[in-house]
């Protein structure tokens, strides 16, 4: 199963990986589970939000530091191959609905409100963490 997992999702997983969907979803990335679609546009909006957020002790940085470049190299690099200007409202979220799109994944996981807000977009559901992680569950079961 191909999915796109937006930043809001690993950081929250990063920060909460015990108590969260976001960390559910972080869980199926590390143990390959699901295959989790990245381009470069995306790769370095994870690096440079993971940089300005503040993670408190150093040993917790570190810790998540060393997650974040865990699942960065589990990820499969996608190059996409079209441009999309469907929300003007905060154009950079597009690269995650150009990288799906692009890797035919069938999901983007996202708590973000403008995306949440297409539901679908070119064969791709887009979902929160907690109905992917209800969805992917109901698939297991069957």
């Amino acid at each position: 199963m191909r999915i796109v997992v937006d930043t809001n999702i690993v950081m929250g997983g990063l920060i909460n990986p015990d108590r969260s969907s976001s960390g559910q979803v972080i869980r199926l990335w590390l143990k390959g589970e699901v295959e989790v679609l990245v381009s470069r546009a995306i790769q370095g909006e994870y690096l440079d939000i993971f940089s300005k957020m503040r993670f408190g002790h150093p040993e917790a940085v570190k810790r998540r530091e060393k997650g974040l470049h865990a699942l960065l190299e589990k990820a499969r690099p996608v190059e996409p191959g079209v441009r999309f200007d469907c929300i003007p409202e905060d154009p950079a979220d597009n690269r995650f609905l150009e990288c799906a799109v692009s890797g035919g994944a069938c999901y983007l996981v996202t708590q973000d409100r403008h995306l949440l807000g297409l539901t679908e977009f070119r064969n791709v559901r887009i979902l929160t963490a907690g109905d992917f992680m209800r969805y992917y569950r109901q698939i297991r079961e069957s």
